[in-house]
């Protein structure tokens, strides 16, 4: 009997013993161990973005360029001159500043004023002019420069050269010569433009004629009707790219 109850006595202190163990286990399983830490790990820090601000570049002002405004050439007046460019009444023209006119001056009257003709032309001063017929005469301006006069027979027989009268002279121009013998009521550096302003009215004759190369002329006439010939007086202008490059004065009776 006594070790019945010796042996309930010992189950009873061991169970006793296991319960006491049990709670001690549970609770230092909450607990941290005394004298040991843990590490602590620090918490990532959140990198936040960041943009750097934008810096506005201001706009470079370009400073406006003034252009000059451009204004068109100006356009020379036509030059006035004095006197008559056409003139039927008196045909004339100066020779050594003597002057000349057409349908009154003779051959004679020239060689007489010490016209320069050439020198074989004036051989022919006494020949024989045919009726209603001309013959030239060669007037030197300068080295291989010459004008022609003509004189007119205009009756029904034959008369000397030197008799008849000038009734044609024909100027051809040069315009890198110059020279002082013979002489116009205008100046050799005329323009169309100044031409037509200064006769003062349309020319009955006005042709342009293009060519190649740039290259063009003009040629203007002013007419009036002879009474004895089926033939016209004559100013005659021709111009070879705005210069003038041929003169022709004429007169029928």
């Amino acid at each position: 009997m006594e070790t019945k109850e010796r042996n309930v006595m010992k189950k009873t202190w061991m169970a006793v013993a296991l319960m006491l163990l049990l709670a001690a286990t549970l609770a230092c399983a909450g607990k941290p161990v005394e004298g040991k830490t843990e590490p602590t790990v620090a918490p990532a820090e959140e990198t936040v973005a960041t943009e750097a601000p934008a810096t506005e570049v201001p706009a470079m002002e370009v400073p406006a360029t003034e252009v000059p405004a451009t204004e068109a050439p100006a356009t020379a007046a036509p030059v006035v001159m004095e006197g008559s460019i056409v003139n039927f009444d008196d045909m004339c023209f100066y020779i050594n500043g003597t002057k000349f006119t057409l349908g009154v001056t003779t051959l004679q009257d020239m060689i007489d004023a010490g016209v320069p003709f050439k020198a074989a032309d004036l051989e022919n001063a006494e020949n024989n002019v045919k009726a209603n017929y001309q013959e030239q005469f060669s007037i030197e301006l300068g080295e291989y420069w010459s004008a022609i006069v003509y004189v007119l027979n205009d009756t029904e027989e034959g008369k000397k050269a030197s008799t008849c009268y000038i009734n044609e002279v024909y100027f051809p121009n040069k315009t890198d010569r110059t020279q002082d013998v013979l002489r116009f009521d205008f100046p050799f550096t005329i323009t169309l433009d100044e031409l037509l302003a200064n006769v003062g009215r349309e020319p009955d004759e006005n042709r342009h004629y293009d060519g190649e190369n740039g290259y063009y002329t003009d040629t203007v006439s002013y007419t009036k009707s002879s009474t004895k010939y089926f033939n016209k007086n004559r100013y005659r202008f021709e111009f070879a790219k705005g210069v003038l490059s041929y003169f022709t004065m004429t007169y029928m009776p």
